[in-house]
């Protein structure tokens, strides 16, 4: 399985990775740097983790903030 590392840094184990479901990966597939779109997860594309406790607290809020919205949508 693999693992969240978003989560993982937050300190959430044993979360399965989204991939394609997830909004840092759906982001690296919209970006256009090389001869069109890219597959991963922007976290690791950009190594996001490595800025400290708040920017990984901040990026797994915005994941959720995201998600909750997509889902809100879906409701609707």
């Amino acid at each position: 399985m693999d693992e969240c590392e978003l989560r993982r840094a937050n300190d959430i184990v044993g979360v399965h990775c989204e991939e394609e479901e997830c909004v840092y990966w759906r982001v690296i597939e919209h970006m256009d740097e090389h001869d069109g779109p890219q597959n991963g997860c922007a976290i690791q594309h950009f190594a996001l983790l490595d800025g400290g406790d708040v920017m990984v607290a901040w990026l797994l809020s915005v994941k959720t903030r995201v998600e909750r919205q997509e889902d809100g949508a879906d409701r609707a």
